[in-house]
Protein backbone atom coordinates (compact mmCIF):
# COMPACT_ATOMS: atom_id res chain seq x y z
CA UNK A 1 0.00 0.00 0.00
CA UNK A 2 1.10 3.58 -0.60
CA UNK A 3 -0.14 5.05 2.67
CA UNK A 4 -1.07 3.59 6.02
CA UNK A 5 -3.12 6.55 7.23
CA UNK A 6 -6.70 6.20 8.36
CA UNK A 7 -8.17 8.33 5.55
CA UNK A 8 -6.99 8.57 1.96
CA UNK A 9 -8.44 10.40 -1.05
CA UNK A 10 -7.64 9.42 -4.65
CA UNK A 11 -8.53 11.87 -7.43
CA UNK A 12 -8.50 11.48 -11.21
CA UNK A 13 -9.01 14.70 -13.16
CA UNK A 14 -9.35 14.93 -16.95
CA UNK A 15 -10.95 17.51 -19.22
CA UNK A 16 -14.21 15.54 -19.14
CA UNK A 17 -14.42 13.79 -15.79
CA UNK A 18 -13.61 14.23 -12.08
CA UNK A 19 -13.42 10.96 -10.13
CA UNK A 20 -12.94 10.77 -6.37
CA UNK A 21 -12.79 7.82 -3.98
CA UNK A 22 -12.50 7.85 -0.18
CA UNK A 23 -10.63 5.01 1.54
CA UNK A 24 -10.71 4.29 5.26
CA UNK A 25 -8.45 2.12 7.36
CA UNK A 26 -4.88 0.90 7.23
CA UNK A 27 -3.03 -1.90 5.47
CA UNK A 28 -5.06 -4.95 4.62
CA UNK A 29 -8.11 -3.50 6.40
CA UNK A 30 -8.33 -0.48 4.08
CA UNK A 31 -11.72 -0.22 2.36
CA UNK A 32 -13.41 2.13 -0.10
CA UNK A 33 -16.26 3.84 1.76
CA UNK A 34 -17.35 6.44 -0.79
CA UNK A 35 -17.09 7.18 -4.49
CA UNK A 36 -18.07 10.09 -6.71
CA UNK A 37 -17.95 11.03 -10.41
CA UNK A 38 -18.70 14.44 -11.89
CA UNK A 39 -18.89 15.46 -15.56
CA UNK A 40 -16.86 18.68 -15.92
CA UNK A 41 -16.61 18.93 -19.70
CA UNK A 42 -16.36 22.60 -20.73
CA UNK A 43 -16.00 23.97 -17.18
CA UNK A 44 -13.30 26.46 -16.13
CA UNK A 45 -10.59 25.55 -13.57
CA UNK A 46 -12.36 27.75 -10.98
CA UNK A 47 -15.62 25.89 -11.52
CA UNK A 48 -13.84 22.52 -11.34
CA UNK A 49 -12.21 23.60 -8.05
CA UNK A 50 -15.63 24.42 -6.62
CA UNK A 51 -17.02 21.07 -7.82
CA UNK A 52 -14.14 19.23 -6.10
CA UNK A 53 -14.59 21.22 -2.89
CA UNK A 54 -18.33 20.45 -2.84
CA UNK A 55 -17.63 16.76 -3.54
CA UNK A 56 -15.22 16.48 -0.61
CA UNK A 57 -17.72 18.34 1.59
CA UNK A 58 -20.47 15.88 0.62
CA UNK A 59 -18.16 13.01 1.58
CA UNK A 60 -17.61 14.73 4.98
CA UNK A 61 -13.84 14.49 4.65
CA UNK A 62 -11.96 16.71 7.12
CA UNK A 63 -8.37 15.48 6.84
CA UNK A 64 -6.80 12.82 4.66
CA UNK A 65 -3.81 11.92 2.52
CA UNK A 66 -4.54 12.99 -1.06
CA UNK A 67 -3.18 11.27 -4.18
CA UNK A 68 -3.74 12.36 -7.75
CA UNK A 69 -3.71 9.78 -10.54
CA UNK A 70 -2.70 10.95 -14.04
CA UNK A 71 -4.32 8.98 -16.88
CA UNK A 72 -2.40 8.03 -20.01
CA UNK A 73 -4.46 10.56 -22.04
CA UNK A 74 -2.50 13.43 -20.41
CA UNK A 75 0.94 11.87 -20.93
CA UNK A 76 3.34 10.85 -23.66
CA UNK A 77 5.18 7.54 -23.29
CA UNK A 78 8.18 6.14 -25.11
CA UNK A 79 10.24 2.96 -24.78
CA UNK A 80 13.93 3.78 -24.81
CA UNK A 81 17.17 1.94 -24.09
CA UNK A 82 19.77 3.44 -21.75
CA UNK A 83 23.42 2.31 -22.07
CA UNK A 84 23.86 1.82 -18.33
CA UNK A 85 22.59 -0.22 -15.42
CA UNK A 86 23.55 2.30 -12.73
CA UNK A 87 20.40 4.03 -11.33
CA UNK A 88 22.14 7.42 -11.00
CA UNK A 89 23.51 7.26 -14.53
CA UNK A 90 20.11 6.20 -15.89
CA UNK A 91 18.47 9.18 -14.21
CA UNK A 92 21.08 11.61 -15.57
CA UNK A 93 20.81 10.27 -19.13
CA UNK A 94 17.01 10.44 -19.06
CA UNK A 95 17.15 14.05 -17.82
CA UNK A 96 19.37 14.92 -20.79
CA UNK A 97 17.42 12.98 -23.45
CA UNK A 98 13.85 13.70 -22.36
CA UNK A 99 13.57 16.86 -24.46
CA UNK A 100 14.34 14.92 -27.66
CA UNK A 101 11.10 12.93 -27.39
CA UNK A 102 8.70 15.88 -27.15
CA UNK A 103 8.23 19.21 -28.94
CA UNK A 104 8.36 21.02 -25.57
CA UNK A 105 11.53 22.35 -23.97
CA UNK A 106 13.00 20.55 -20.94
CA UNK A 107 11.74 23.31 -18.61
CA UNK A 108 8.16 22.84 -19.84
CA UNK A 109 7.86 19.13 -19.07
CA UNK A 110 7.89 16.79 -16.10
CA UNK A 111 9.33 13.33 -16.57
CA UNK A 112 9.24 9.98 -14.89
CA UNK A 113 10.41 6.57 -15.94
CA UNK A 114 9.77 2.93 -15.22
CA UNK A 115 12.62 0.45 -15.33
CA UNK A 116 11.44 -2.50 -17.42
CA UNK A 117 14.55 -4.69 -17.36
CA UNK A 118 18.21 -5.10 -18.23
CA UNK A 119 19.35 -6.43 -21.59
CA UNK A 120 22.59 -7.41 -23.30
CA UNK A 121 25.59 -5.10 -23.47
CA UNK A 122 24.65 -3.53 -20.11
CA UNK A 123 21.60 -1.79 -21.51
CA UNK A 124 18.50 -0.95 -19.48
CA UNK A 125 15.10 -0.64 -21.11
CA UNK A 126 12.80 1.96 -19.58
CA UNK A 127 9.36 3.39 -20.25
CA UNK A 128 9.73 7.17 -20.35
CA UNK A 129 6.67 9.14 -19.18
CA UNK A 130 6.42 12.80 -20.19
CA UNK A 131 3.72 15.25 -19.12
CA UNK A 132 3.30 18.95 -19.79
CA UNK A 133 4.24 20.94 -16.69
CA UNK A 134 1.31 23.31 -17.24
CA UNK A 135 -1.13 20.39 -17.07
CA UNK A 136 0.21 19.39 -13.65
CA UNK A 137 0.27 23.00 -12.44
CA UNK A 138 -3.32 23.44 -13.61
CA UNK A 139 -4.43 20.39 -11.61
CA UNK A 140 -2.51 21.52 -8.53
CA UNK A 141 -4.19 24.94 -8.82
CA UNK A 142 -7.61 23.26 -8.91
CA UNK A 143 -6.74 21.18 -5.85
CA UNK A 144 -5.51 24.25 -3.95
CA UNK A 145 -8.79 26.06 -4.70
CA UNK A 146 -10.57 23.11 -3.14
CA UNK A 147 -8.28 23.26 -0.09
CA UNK A 148 -6.44 20.05 -1.01
CA UNK A 149 -2.70 19.39 -0.56
CA UNK A 150 -1.29 16.61 -2.71
CA UNK A 151 0.98 13.89 -1.38
CA UNK A 152 1.83 12.26 -4.72
CA UNK A 153 0.93 12.27 -8.41
CA UNK A 154 0.88 8.69 -9.72
CA UNK A 155 0.81 7.21 -13.22
CA UNK A 156 -2.45 5.30 -13.78
CA UNK A 157 -1.17 2.64 -16.30
CA UNK A 158 1.60 1.63 -13.86
CA UNK A 159 -0.98 1.05 -11.11
CA UNK A 160 -3.25 -0.94 -13.46
CA UNK A 161 -0.39 -3.18 -14.62
CA UNK A 162 0.75 -3.92 -11.06
CA UNK A 163 -2.86 -4.50 -9.98
CA UNK A 164 -3.55 -7.24 -12.55
CA UNK A 165 -0.08 -8.75 -12.19
CA UNK A 166 -0.92 -9.24 -8.52
CA UNK A 167 -4.49 -10.42 -9.15
CA UNK A 168 -3.38 -12.99 -11.77
CA UNK A 169 -0.21 -13.89 -9.82
CA UNK A 170 1.93 -13.24 -12.88
CA UNK A 171 5.55 -14.40 -12.78
CA UNK A 172 8.37 -12.26 -14.18
CA UNK A 173 9.24 -14.74 -16.93
CA UNK A 174 5.65 -15.09 -18.20
CA UNK A 175 4.54 -13.49 -21.51
CA UNK A 176 3.08 -9.98 -21.42
CA UNK A 177 -0.60 -9.39 -20.65
CA UNK A 178 -2.79 -6.80 -22.37
CA UNK A 179 -5.20 -4.87 -20.13
CA UNK A 180 -8.22 -3.17 -21.72
CA UNK A 181 -9.90 -0.71 -19.38
CA UNK A 182 -12.88 1.07 -20.95
CA UNK A 183 -14.14 4.38 -19.54
CA UNK A 184 -16.95 6.69 -20.65
CA UNK A 185 -14.99 8.76 -23.18
CA UNK A 186 -11.83 6.72 -23.82
CA UNK A 187 -10.22 3.32 -23.26
CA UNK A 188 -6.82 2.68 -21.71
CA UNK A 189 -4.79 -0.10 -23.31
CA UNK A 190 -1.92 -1.20 -21.07
CA UNK A 191 0.63 -3.97 -21.60
CA UNK A 192 2.04 -5.58 -18.48
CA UNK A 193 5.37 -7.42 -18.33
CA UNK A 194 7.85 -8.05 -15.52
CA UNK A 195 5.10 -6.99 -13.05
CA UNK A 196 4.95 -3.44 -14.43
CA UNK A 197 3.76 -1.46 -17.43
CA UNK A 198 5.88 -1.71 -20.58
CA UNK A 199 3.56 0.14 -22.97
CA UNK A 200 0.31 2.05 -22.88
CA UNK A 201 -1.98 3.96 -25.20
CA UNK A 202 -5.15 5.98 -24.76
CA UNK A 203 -7.78 5.07 -27.36
CA UNK A 204 -10.41 7.84 -27.81
CA UNK A 205 -13.34 5.41 -27.89
CA UNK A 206 -15.29 4.57 -24.75
CA UNK A 207 -18.60 3.32 -23.37
CA UNK A 208 -20.48 6.34 -24.68
CA UNK A 209 -19.39 5.48 -28.23
CA UNK A 210 -20.25 1.79 -27.84
CA UNK A 211 -23.75 2.74 -26.70
CA UNK A 212 -24.42 5.41 -29.33
CA UNK A 213 -22.57 4.06 -32.38
CA UNK A 214 -22.86 0.33 -31.78
CA UNK A 215 -20.93 -1.90 -34.18
CA UNK A 216 -19.15 1.00 -35.91
CA UNK A 217 -17.60 2.03 -32.61
CA UNK A 218 -16.55 -1.55 -31.92
CA UNK A 219 -14.89 -1.87 -35.32
CA UNK A 220 -13.05 1.44 -34.86
CA UNK A 221 -11.94 0.35 -31.42
CA UNK A 222 -10.58 -2.98 -32.66
CA UNK A 223 -8.72 -1.20 -35.48
CA UNK A 224 -7.16 1.28 -33.03
CA UNK A 225 -6.22 -1.58 -30.70
CA UNK A 226 -4.57 -3.54 -33.51
CA UNK A 227 -2.54 -0.49 -34.49
CA UNK A 228 -1.36 -0.09 -30.90
CA UNK A 229 -0.32 -3.75 -30.76
CA UNK A 230 1.53 -3.48 -34.10
CA UNK A 231 3.35 -0.38 -32.88
CA UNK A 232 4.41 -2.28 -29.77
CA UNK A 233 5.49 -5.29 -31.86
CA UNK A 234 7.59 -3.11 -34.18
CA UNK A 235 9.87 -2.30 -31.23
CA UNK A 236 10.92 -5.97 -31.10
CA UNK A 237 8.67 -6.72 -28.17
CA UNK A 238 6.97 -10.01 -27.48
CA UNK A 239 3.20 -9.89 -28.04
CA UNK A 240 0.76 -10.65 -25.21
CA UNK A 241 -0.91 -14.04 -25.36
CA UNK A 242 -3.70 -13.00 -22.99
CA UNK A 243 -5.89 -9.90 -22.87
CA UNK A 244 -7.97 -8.82 -19.88
CA UNK A 245 -11.25 -6.89 -20.02
CA UNK A 246 -11.54 -5.04 -16.70
CA UNK A 247 -15.34 -4.89 -16.44
CA UNK A 248 -18.18 -7.36 -16.92
CA UNK A 249 -20.54 -4.77 -18.45
CA UNK A 250 -22.68 -6.22 -21.26
CA UNK A 251 -21.29 -3.82 -23.87
CA UNK A 252 -17.74 -4.81 -22.98
CA UNK A 253 -18.56 -8.53 -22.94
CA UNK A 254 -19.75 -8.18 -26.54
CA UNK A 255 -16.18 -7.30 -27.47
CA UNK A 256 -14.77 -10.55 -26.09
CA UNK A 257 -15.46 -12.85 -29.12
CA UNK A 258 -14.49 -10.12 -31.60
CA UNK A 259 -11.18 -9.50 -29.86
CA UNK A 260 -10.38 -13.22 -29.68
CA UNK A 261 -11.02 -13.49 -33.40
CA UNK A 262 -8.99 -10.45 -34.41
CA UNK A 263 -6.13 -10.72 -31.95
CA UNK A 264 -5.74 -14.50 -32.12
CA UNK A 265 -5.26 -14.63 -28.36
CA UNK A 266 -7.10 -15.48 -25.17
CA UNK A 267 -9.43 -12.71 -23.95
CA UNK A 268 -10.75 -12.91 -20.38
CA UNK A 269 -13.16 -10.81 -18.37
CA UNK A 270 -11.66 -10.15 -14.93
CA UNK A 271 -13.69 -7.41 -13.27
CA UNK A 272 -11.61 -5.12 -11.04
CA UNK A 273 -14.64 -4.69 -8.74
CA UNK A 274 -14.32 -8.32 -7.69
CA UNK A 275 -10.75 -7.72 -6.54
CA UNK A 276 -11.08 -4.53 -4.45
CA UNK A 277 -12.35 -4.02 -0.91
CA UNK A 278 -15.34 -1.72 -0.71
CA UNK A 279 -18.51 -1.45 1.32
CA UNK A 280 -21.72 -2.68 -0.32
CA UNK A 281 -23.28 0.78 -0.97
CA UNK A 282 -20.18 1.78 -2.96
CA UNK A 283 -20.42 -1.33 -5.15
CA UNK A 284 -24.11 -0.71 -5.80
CA UNK A 285 -23.43 2.93 -6.66
CA UNK A 286 -20.74 2.00 -9.20
CA UNK A 287 -22.79 -0.67 -11.01
CA UNK A 288 -25.98 1.41 -11.05
CA UNK A 289 -25.09 5.13 -11.29
CA UNK A 290 -21.58 4.91 -12.73
CA UNK A 291 -21.86 1.81 -14.92
CA UNK A 292 -20.44 3.74 -17.89
CA UNK A 293 -17.20 4.66 -16.09
CA UNK A 294 -14.17 2.76 -14.82
CA UNK A 295 -12.68 3.55 -11.39
CA UNK A 296 -9.74 1.18 -11.84
CA UNK A 297 -7.24 4.04 -12.19
CA UNK A 298 -8.07 5.48 -8.73
CA UNK A 299 -8.58 2.13 -6.99
CA UNK A 300 -5.60 0.17 -8.32
CA UNK A 301 -2.79 2.07 -6.49
CA UNK A 302 -4.28 1.16 -3.11
CA UNK A 303 -4.72 -2.53 -3.81
CA UNK A 304 -1.16 -3.46 -4.71
CA UNK A 305 1.71 -4.30 -2.41
CA UNK A 306 4.54 -3.33 -4.78
CA UNK A 307 5.68 0.32 -4.58
CA UNK A 308 5.11 2.71 -7.49
CA UNK A 309 8.16 3.89 -9.44
CA UNK A 310 6.65 7.06 -10.86
CA UNK A 311 5.86 10.24 -8.96
CA UNK A 312 5.15 13.23 -11.24
CA UNK A 313 4.93 15.76 -8.40
CA UNK A 314 6.90 18.92 -9.39
CA UNK A 315 10.14 19.54 -7.50
CA UNK A 316 8.95 22.93 -6.25
CA UNK A 317 5.90 21.29 -4.69
CA UNK A 318 8.11 18.66 -3.04
CA UNK A 319 10.43 21.37 -1.68
CA UNK A 320 7.49 23.40 -0.37
CA UNK A 321 6.00 20.33 1.27
CA UNK A 322 9.38 19.47 2.81
CA UNK A 323 9.68 22.98 4.25
CA UNK A 324 6.15 22.79 5.64
CA UNK A 325 6.87 19.39 7.18
CA UNK A 326 10.08 20.65 8.79
CA UNK A 327 8.26 23.73 10.07
CA UNK A 328 5.56 21.50 11.49
CA UNK A 329 8.23 19.34 13.12
CA UNK A 330 9.79 22.44 14.70
CA UNK A 331 6.38 23.56 16.00
CA UNK A 332 5.67 20.07 17.29
CA UNK A 333 9.09 19.90 18.97
CA UNK A 334 8.51 23.32 20.59
CA UNK A 335 5.05 22.30 21.74
CA UNK A 336 6.41 19.00 23.04
CA UNK A 337 9.17 20.82 24.93
CA UNK A 338 6.63 23.22 26.40
CA UNK A 339 4.42 20.34 27.49
CA UNK A 340 7.41 18.59 29.13
CA UNK A 341 8.36 21.85 30.88
CA UNK A 342 4.81 22.30 32.12
CA UNK A 343 4.73 18.70 33.31
CA UNK A 344 8.00 19.18 35.19
CA UNK A 345 6.66 22.31 36.89
CA UNK A 346 3.36 20.57 37.60
CA UNK A 347 5.14 17.61 39.18
CA UNK A 348 7.40 19.94 41.18
CA UNK A 349 4.52 22.03 42.54
CA UNK A 350 2.42 18.92 43.12
CA UNK A 351 5.21 17.51 45.29
CA UNK A 352 5.41 20.77 47.24
CA UNK A 353 1.63 20.84 47.63
CA UNK A 354 1.36 17.24 48.80
CA UNK A 355 4.32 17.58 51.14
CA UNK A 356 2.76 20.73 52.62
CA UNK A 357 -0.50 18.86 53.09
CA UNK A 358 1.30 15.93 54.72
CA UNK A 359 3.25 18.30 56.98
CA UNK A 360 0.09 20.15 57.94
CA UNK A 361 -1.68 16.87 58.64
CA UNK A 362 1.21 15.62 60.78
CA UNK A 363 1.33 18.95 62.63
CA UNK A 364 -2.40 18.80 63.36
CA UNK A 365 -2.20 15.15 64.33
CA UNK A 366 0.63 15.64 66.85
CA UNK A 367 -0.36 19.07 68.14
CA UNK A 368 -2.07 17.64 71.20
CA UNK A 369 0.79 15.21 71.75
CA UNK A 370 3.31 18.05 71.63
CA UNK A 371 1.26 19.95 74.21
CA UNK A 372 1.21 16.88 76.46
CA UNK A 373 4.98 16.45 76.02
CA UNK A 374 5.56 20.08 76.97
CA UNK A 375 3.45 19.60 80.11
CA UNK A 376 5.41 16.46 80.95
CA UNK A 377 8.68 18.35 80.48
CA UNK A 378 7.47 21.05 82.88
CA UNK A 379 6.49 18.42 85.46
CA UNK A 380 9.84 16.62 84.95
CA UNK A 381 11.77 19.88 85.48
CA UNK A 382 9.83 20.65 88.66
CA UNK A 383 10.33 17.09 89.84
CA UNK A 384 14.07 17.38 89.23
CA UNK A 385 14.25 20.55 91.22
CA UNK A 386 12.36 18.97 94.10
CA UNK A 387 14.46 15.83 93.88
CA UNK A 388 17.64 17.87 93.91
CA UNK A 389 16.40 19.85 96.88
CA UNK A 390 15.52 16.68 98.78
CA UNK A 391 18.91 15.14 97.96
CA UNK A 392 20.83 18.17 99.25
CA UNK A 393 18.67 19.61 102.00
CA UNK A 394 20.57 17.75 104.74
CA UNK A 395 24.00 18.72 103.43
CA UNK A 396 24.31 21.86 105.56
CA UNK A 397 23.48 19.98 108.73
CA UNK A 398 25.88 17.19 107.83
CA UNK A 399 28.65 19.76 107.22
CA UNK A 400 28.05 21.42 110.62
CA UNK A 401 27.88 18.08 112.33
CA UNK A 402 31.13 16.88 110.77
CA UNK A 403 32.91 20.16 111.57
CA UNK A 404 31.66 19.99 115.13
CA UNK A 405 33.18 16.53 115.43
CA UNK A 406 36.50 17.42 113.83
CA UNK A 407 37.21 20.90 115.15
CA UNK A 408 39.61 20.95 118.17
CA UNK A 409 38.95 22.97 121.31
CA UNK A 410 41.80 25.38 120.48
CA UNK A 411 39.87 26.61 117.41
CA UNK A 412 36.57 28.39 117.09
CA UNK A 413 34.92 29.48 113.87
CA UNK A 414 33.72 32.93 112.92
CA UNK A 415 31.84 31.99 109.70
CA UNK A 416 30.95 29.00 107.54
CA UNK A 417 29.90 29.48 103.87
CA UNK A 418 28.57 26.53 101.75
CA UNK A 419 28.46 27.34 98.02
CA UNK A 420 26.26 25.65 95.38
CA UNK A 421 29.20 23.90 93.74
CA UNK A 422 30.03 22.10 97.06
CA UNK A 423 32.86 24.42 98.13
CA UNK A 424 33.04 25.25 101.86
CA UNK A 425 34.85 28.38 103.09
CA UNK A 426 35.46 28.90 106.80
CA UNK A 427 36.97 31.75 108.84
CA UNK A 428 38.34 30.87 112.29
CA UNK A 429 40.65 31.72 115.16
CA UNK A 430 43.24 29.32 116.55
CA UNK A 431 45.45 29.64 119.56
CA UNK A 432 48.44 28.90 117.37
CA UNK A 433 49.12 28.69 113.67
CA UNK A 434 50.30 25.15 113.96
CA UNK A 435 46.94 24.16 115.34
CA UNK A 436 45.25 25.80 112.34
CA UNK A 437 47.49 23.95 109.86
CA UNK A 438 46.97 20.71 111.73
CA UNK A 439 43.24 21.27 111.23
CA UNK A 440 43.80 20.92 107.46
CA UNK A 441 44.97 17.34 107.96
CA UNK A 442 41.97 16.66 110.16
CA UNK A 443 39.64 17.90 107.40
CA UNK A 444 41.40 15.75 104.76
CA UNK A 445 40.92 12.67 106.93
CA UNK A 446 37.20 13.21 106.96
CA UNK A 447 35.10 11.02 104.61
CA UNK A 448 32.84 14.00 103.91
CA UNK A 449 35.48 16.54 102.76
CA UNK A 450 38.35 16.77 100.32
CA UNK A 451 40.82 19.24 98.84
CA UNK A 452 41.38 21.16 102.06
CA UNK A 453 43.77 24.12 101.84
CA UNK A 454 44.71 27.20 103.75
CA UNK A 455 43.79 30.41 102.00
CA UNK A 456 45.08 32.96 104.48
CA UNK A 457 46.57 33.12 107.99
CA UNK A 458 47.65 35.96 110.30
CA UNK A 459 48.39 36.72 113.94
CA UNK A 460 46.63 39.20 116.19
CA UNK A 461 45.85 39.90 119.80
CA UNK A 462 42.48 39.13 121.11
CA UNK A 463 41.52 39.81 124.76
CA UNK A 464 45.12 40.44 125.54
CA UNK A 465 46.16 37.11 124.13
CA UNK A 466 48.10 36.28 120.93
CA UNK A 467 45.99 34.20 118.53
CA UNK A 468 46.08 33.17 114.84
CA UNK A 469 43.26 33.97 112.40
CA UNK A 470 42.86 31.85 109.31
CA UNK A 471 40.72 31.26 106.18
CA UNK A 472 40.36 27.71 104.91
CA UNK A 473 38.63 26.19 101.85
CA UNK A 474 37.63 22.59 101.11
CA UNK A 475 34.99 20.70 99.18
CA UNK A 476 32.37 18.09 99.76
CA UNK A 477 33.43 14.65 98.68
CA UNK A 478 30.40 14.46 96.37
CA UNK A 479 31.26 17.76 94.60
CA UNK A 480 32.83 17.71 91.12
CA UNK A 481 36.44 18.72 90.87
CA UNK A 482 36.96 21.92 88.89
CA UNK A 483 40.06 23.44 87.43
CA UNK A 484 41.28 25.62 90.23
CA UNK A 485 42.25 29.23 89.75
CA UNK A 486 44.95 30.83 91.82
CA UNK A 487 43.22 31.99 94.95
CA UNK A 488 43.69 35.53 96.14
CA UNK A 489 45.17 35.67 99.60
CA UNK A 490 42.72 37.42 101.78
CA UNK A 491 44.03 40.29 103.71
CA UNK A 492 44.26 39.44 107.45
CA UNK A 493 41.70 41.06 109.51
CA UNK A 494 42.88 43.90 111.62
CA UNK A 495 44.22 42.88 114.97
CA UNK A 496 42.17 43.85 117.93
CA UNK A 497 44.11 46.18 120.11
CA UNK A 498 44.51 45.45 123.73
CA UNK A 499 41.65 46.84 125.74
CA UNK A 500 39.28 46.95 122.69
CA UNK A 501 36.31 44.73 122.40
CA UNK A 502 36.18 42.26 119.52
CA UNK A 503 33.45 42.78 116.89
CA UNK A 504 30.01 41.84 117.93
CA UNK A 505 29.91 38.71 115.77
CA UNK A 506 33.21 37.42 117.10
CA UNK A 507 32.23 38.08 120.63
CA UNK A 508 29.10 36.02 120.16
CA UNK A 509 31.09 33.14 118.63
CA UNK A 510 33.54 33.32 121.54
CA UNK A 511 30.77 33.17 124.01
CA UNK A 512 29.25 30.24 122.14
CA UNK A 513 32.53 28.40 122.30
Amino acid sequence: MIFASSDTIAISLTEETLKVIHLKGKGADQKIINVSKKDIKGQSPEEVGKVLKDTLSEMEIKAANVVSVIPSSLTTTKNIEIPSTNPDEIKSIIDLQAGRHTPYSREDILIGYIKIGEYSRNYTKVLLIIVNRQVIKGQISVFEQAGVKLEKILFAPEAKAKFYAQVLNVKAEQPPIGIIDAGKYFTDFTIEANNTVVACRNIPIGMEHFIKEGQDAKNKFITELQQSIESYQNEDNKLPDTYILTTDDAKIKELQPLLQEKLKATVKVVSYLDQVKAIQPVMLKIVSEYDDESFLDVMAPFNVSAPMQVDLTPDEVKVQRSIEEKGLQVVQAAAFSLVILLLVFAIFFAKIYFRSNVLSKISDEYKQKRKAVEELETVATATGIVKDYLNHRMTSLEVLEELYKKIPEEIYLKSIVLEENGTINIDGISETRSTAYAFITTIEDSELFKNAKMIASSSKKERGKDVATFQMSFKLESAKDEEEKPAEVAKPEGEVKEGEKPPEGEAKKEEAK
